[in-house]
């Protein structure tokens, strides 16, 4: 038993913190009544997070309502927030390449972070990124190792945002940094509807990794409650703080384990029913 923090063992922690994003995606069925219909709800649940996290950067999970919508929100957002708000547009992939061209060169001028994953695969990603002045961001092509090399042939992205499952736990993300740096290409953290347990170890990874300077993926900060003890970690000015203490630096609640796996049991896997819309039935998303 070493006694130390995940951190010194992949080299040790280079900041203390870590800064995060206020995720936005469009709301069904919202607090106040009814759902996001318009670039307006947006900006105001923007304005909302870094209100109460502190946050200074968001990303738009797009590919829901019109593209010419979407990109509105950039705008709004950028008008409202100011010039060193950072702003992330996300559409999964779901734009086709001349959508994705067209949505970029409207906003080339807002400086975006990046544009993540504006089409579908790598060849879709690298012919955006010829003819658009923004920097492409993925967490999807390529996400894995045995497509980063042809990723980096194609020129298919600027930003590779790491994860501990694709890029094969936190040594995996480690040795993708040091790919990238030789390739000139930034890195960033990506975010999967994780749990505090999880979200310690990407803190710890991301503490460890200079050149990871931007703010953090988080759907965290929508989680109304957590597995480990004390409950889910705390924003502090729009950061995570790297838990200290052994290993993780955080300990499961054996009690909320057992809470929820008896909400597993009775409603099931939650990506089984991710593809799923209840308010639009007939819509249906090709498989891969």
């Amino acid at each position: 038993m070493l006694n130390r923090p995940l951190s010194d063992l992949l080299g040790g922690a280079v900041r203390d913190r870590i800064p995060m994003i206020g995720y936005l995606f469009w709301r069904y069925d919202r607090p106040e009544g009814g759902h996001d219909t318009c670039a307006e709800d947006m900006l105001a649940l923007c304005e909302q997070l870094a209100d109460e996290l502190g946050i200074r950067a968001m990303k738009l999970k797009a590919g829901v309502l019109p593209p010419t919508e979407e990109a509105r929100v950039m705008e709004l957002c950028r008008a409202k927030l100011g010039d060193d708000f950072g702003l992330r547009l996300d559409p999964n992939g779901s734009w086709s390449v001349p959508t994705a061209v067209r949505m970029g060169q409207r906003l080339e001028g807002l400086g975006l972070e990046w544009f993540e994953d504006p089409a579908w695969g790598l060849q879709g990603n690298a012919l955006v990124k010829q003819q658009v002045r923004l920097p492409i961001g993925t967490n999807m092509y390529p996400n894995n190792f045995d497509e980063l090399a042809p990723g980096i042939r194609l020129g298919a992205a600027d930003v590779i945002l790491t994860d501990l499952h694709y890029w094969e736990g936190p040594r995996g993300v480690k040795e993708l940094a040091a790919i990238c740096r030789t390739f000139g290409l930034a890195v960033a953290m990506h975010s999967g509807v994780e749990f505090g347990v999880e979200l310690a170890a990407m803190l710890h990874t991301a503490a460890t990794i200079p050149e990871m300077t931007v703010a953090g993926d988080a759907h965290y900060h929508y989680l109304t409650d957590d597995i480990i003890m004390g409950g889910p970690l705390r924003y502090e000015g729009g950061c995570l703080r790297v838990p200290t203490g052994p290993g993780l630096g955080v300990q499961l609640d054996e009690d909320k384990m057992a809470q929820y796996e008896r909400y597993y049991e009775t409603h099931g896997d939650y990506y089984a029913r991710f593809h799923q819309d209840p308010y639009q039935p007939d819509r249906a998303v090709y498989p891969g």
